[in-house]
């Protein structure tokens, strides 16, 4: 190998692992609530799309959320639209039902969650998550 090639080599492996090391991010977690009582049957879902960043997580019982992606846990830092879904996640064991088949999981109770808060695009709901820690991102929806 030229030398001069093994110096550039030698250069960017000394250098390359603080381009390698994880981008910061914040702790985005809290509680929906609707007239008080906890949403539940619902999925939150957190959108930067000058980020490209989409997230999403089923509700808890209680209405708690805790934010997580394949990155690993919280949102990279940013502005982010915030819509609650009726919906859910399957969980472990479920089976997806085969073309014609009705699904072996319960159906979801009527949600009480009001449309505008169904889509990005009409959710008057925002998050701004910053690096580290952030206080709980809680939400009380309005009719």
């Amino acid at each position: 190998m030229p030398r001069s090639l093994g110096l550039c080599f030698a250069l960017f492996a000394a250098l390359a692992p603080g381009c390698s090391s994880e981008a910061p991010r914040g702790v985005a977690k809290g509680k929906v609530t609707f007239k008080g009582q906890p949403v539940t049957g619902c999925l939150i879902h957190f959108e930067n799309r000058e980020g490209g960043v989409e997230a999403q997580v089923a509700l808890s019982a209680d209405g708690r959320y805790e934010m997580k992606t394949l990155q690993g846990d919280g949102l990279p830092p940013g502005t982010y639209k915030v819509s609650v879904t009726p919906g859910r996640i399957m969980e472990p064991g479920e089976e997806v039902p085969l073309a014609g088949q009705a699904p072996k999981i319960k159906p979801l109770p009527p949600t009480t969650v009001p449309v505008k808060y169904h889509r990005g695009a009409t959710t008057d709901l925002t998050a701004d998550v910053k690096a580290g820690d952030n206080p709980p991102f809680d939400f009380d929806l309005k009719p």
